[in-house]
């Protein structure tokens, strides 16, 4: 009897926890609904903020907000939920996907960005070239210790242009820690939206840890960072040594900053040369909208001691165009040293002159190199035939009479043109 009791009275106590835990689970779906009923109430009153929400995420079970692993879509939905591109510099840079500025130290990453920034703040042209596609919202994210250095940019950026813009829609965030550091992505947000920044680029990209998966997490959380606070972000970054004067190409990109869209990379094209104020650098640039290019940029600074002061004179050449010119320059020196062999010989010769055999074989050329030597010089009027001597049936040939009076290098030998040597040889 005692037994019987006891097991009813346990047959009870499960009967009533399993009633409490269906209550709970009521309540709070009640709860779950009453929430999600808020949230779309929220977002349909908000015409501006269904607009840009394509879906959400809702949990129904309580807890955190569950987060999608996937979706899935036809093709027809796909290409429906397409937008058209959106540019900061038609054909340069895209809206709302990250980039970098990346170069070796040194190479006017800061002066580029400045100008960056400037050009977009007024819908003016980057570089004196790319115009941006409208004006926009800009901030930089600057160190506390180079305000003095940026605002100096900034000035002779604007005092390059006609009109003398005004930076009304530039703003600044002088940072004396790193802006990745968890304790400064709030007070980066806030700056963000309080000015509604449409772009904003940060220079020089400082992180706190040497460890490359740590620096990954870093960039990837300063990105999401900004990118959610509706601006697209542009990362001034340092590459980790020193390189020689080249053109950089999109496989410095690998590792830590793959998560780049758009890129401009930049080295120098010749080392400079301290005190002269002059820049040469290669600008390469890419992403993933399809853009590229090349191009050579010629930066003149001036000096403090110049009237006025120092400048900001920006010239972009085709990289076309510089590699032909230094092919060019490279066969000019060459050929100048050919040239140089051909006229000691004449010299020697004297006034009597030699024919072309015997010129060709005085200067120890081969075929190919005397061949198109010769061809330089007497279309440029460097080597002239000499009056027909009516004893001889070959052609003679000596350097014009200025050649002749400014050239003062002489060797100790003198040659002849030999009266056996064949004359189709002339």
């Amino acid at each position: 009897m005692r037994r019987a009791r006891i097991q009813k009275f346990q047959t009870r106590m499960r009967q009533l926890r399993k009633e409490l835990r269906a209550k709970e689970t009521a309540e709070q779906l009640a709860a779950d609904r009453t929430k999600i009923i808020e949230r779309l109430d929220a977002l349909t009153s908000d015409d501006s903020a269904s607009k840009d929400i394509d879906f959400f995420r809702i949990d129904v079970g309580g807890g955190d907000e569950a987060k999608e692993t996937h979706r899935t879509l036809s093709t027809a939905e796909m290409l429906a939920e397409r937008k058209p591109q959106a540019w900061l510099f038609p054909n340069l840079l895209t809206k709302n996907e990250p980039a970098v500025i990346v170069g070796p130290s040194k190479t006017l990453k800061s002066s580029l960005a400045v100008d960056l920034c400037a050009a977009l703040a007024t819908g003016g042209k980057f570089l004196g070239e790319f115009a941006a596609e409208k004006v926009f919202r800009v901030g930089f994210v600057g160190a506390d210790n180079k305000q003095s250095q940026l605002a100096d940019l900034a000035v002779r950026w604007s005092a390059a242009r006609e009109e003398n813009p005004t930076l009304d829609n530039l703003q600044w965030f002088m940072a004396v820690e790193e802006p990745a550091a968890p304790e400064n992505l709030e007070s980066l947000q806030k700056w963000i939206e309080k000015f509604e920044l449409e772009v904003v680029v940060i220079d020089p990209l400082k992180l706190g840890s040497t460890n490359k998966r740590k620096q990954a997490e870093a960039i990837r959380t300063l990105v999401k960072t900004i990118s959610k606070a509706g601006a697209t972000p542009i990362l001034c970054v340092q590459t980790r040594k020193e390189m020689k004067p080249s053109k950089l190409d999109a496989s410095i990109l690998a590792g830590s900053l793959d998560f780049a869209q758009q890129w401009l990379l930049v080295n120098r094209r010749e080392a400079f040369e301290s005190g002269s104020g002059k820049h040469k650098l290669w600008l390469s640039i890419g992403g993933y909208a399809g853009q590229g290019g090349e191009w050579g940029v010629d930066i003149d600074e001036g000096k403090l001691t110049d009237e006025g002061g120092r400048r900001w004179n920006v010239t972009l050449r085709e990289a076309t165009e510089i590699e032909a010119a230094a092919k060019q320059a490279k066969e000019d020196v060459k050929f100048e040293k050919l040239e140089s062999q051909l006229r000691r010989v004449l010299i020697d010769a004297g006034e009597s002159g030699l024919c072309k055999y015997n010129i060709r074989s005085n200067s120890g050329m081969s075929g190919s190199k005397f061949g198109p030597t010769w061809d330089r010089m007497m279309t440029a009027g460097k080597i002239v035939e000499m009056p027909k001597d009516p004893h001889s049936t070959l052609k003679r040939y000596t350097l014009p009479p200025e050649n002749e009076k400014n050239e003062t290098e002489r060797s100790s030998r003198r040659v002849r043109c030999a009266d056996h040597e064949p004359a189709q040889q002339a």
